[in-house]
């Protein structure tokens, strides 16, 4: 077992902590089966704890699950058009910004938190930051990832904060929408003047450490396509931050891991290091995460079968 990591936020004062009085979380959710998976109510639940009010918005909600009426003070559900940033965006059409001190955009990208999120909100740099998240990212260029992201009522009704989601087209394609929003509104924060923090900056975190290098590619037997793609990424300073540097952002205090790292893989990281990390270090439920990639596989290998596609599903090294 490693030793526990230090969360940012433990020795907050209680002014700091009064500083945030009312929260809200918009929760954007898609889903292949139209589920709202037993991993979400997880993550819900963890949220209720922390925020006033929870608005719930999906692209594809067809099983109904009791759990969740009990869970959101508000529920969307709405075409599949425009990825998260439409659905953040038509969630605050309905709520009175001024009512909240906080306004937090999440989605169900993510497993988590692993451990209670009053921790990462606690962080002081949160204070001090009209847009703050999780990660800051080099890959394409610098930004913030918007997996999780906080914007405070004196950003959110300034001309920049409401003219970013007055901005928000309902894109078709998900790049698009990338390129538009997530890429460029740091910039465009930084850029006039308003501060822009996250947990986890990737730009002080130039490279991998050489421990962490060797651990994920010593391996029998022996995985040489995920150790070429890894070796590669670990070459990039650009790669994305929620694969190559998943166990520095847990340490760092970041309570959450994403659901492609586990899905797709596309660094070939050890996924039995990051399993037994979580279960060494934190009390999360980690069949939440194997019983959700089960049931996305299973629903791949039918899409697969049904349209006689030859391509394997990218689950097949996922658990390696």
């Amino acid at each position: 077992m490693t030793n526990r990591p230090t969360f940012f936020g433990e020795h907050t004062t209680r002014a700091e902590i009064s500083k945030v009085k009312k929260r809200c979380l918009v929760y954007a959710h898609w889903d292949p089966d139209g589920v709202v998976d037993p991993h979400i109510i997880y993550s819900l639940r963890q949220y209720r704890e922390a925020v006033d009010h929870i608005v719930f918005v999906s692209t594809n909600y067809e099983i109904q699950n009791p759990s969740l009426d009990a869970l959101v003070d508000r529920l969307i559900v709405r075409e599949n058009i425009g990825f998260d940033f439409e659905s953040w965006r038509i969630a605050l059409t309905q709520l009175e910004i001024t009512e909240w001190d906080q306004l937090i955009f999440t989605n169900s990208s993510i497993y988590g938190p692993v451990w209670p999120i009053q921790k990462a909100l606690r962080h002081s740099e949160a204070y001090d930051a009209g847009l703050w998240g999780m990660t800051i990212s080099r890959q394409h260029s610098v930004h913030l990832q918007s997996y999780f992201m906080a914007m405070t009522r004196e950003f959110l009704t300034s001309e920049l904060g409401s003219g970013l989601w007055r901005g928000v087209v309902p894109f078709r394609a998900k790049l698009a929408a990338i390129e538009a929003y997530e890429l460029v509104w740091m910039q465009t924060c930084t850029g006039a003047g308003v501060q822009v923090n996250a947990i986890f900056d990737a730009r002080h975190f130039p490279s991998v450490r050489l421990s962490e290098q060797l651990a994920n590619v010593i391996r029998w037997p022996l995985r040489l396509e995920q150790t070429r793609r890894y070796r590669r990424a670990a070459r990039d300073s650009s790669s994305n931050p929620t694969h190559l540097h998943w166990k520095t952002l847990l340490e760092c205090g970041v309570p959450f891991v994403k659901v492609d790292l586990f899905t797709s893989n596309p660094y070939g990281i050890r996924l039995s290091r990051v399993f037994r990390w979580l279960e060494g270090n934190t009390v999360y439920p980690t069949d939440l995460i194997r019983l959700h990639i089960d049931r996305i596989r299973r629903s791949q290998a039918a899409y697969d079968l049904h349209c006689s596609a030859s391509k394997p599903s990218p689950l097949s090294e996922a658990l390696t």
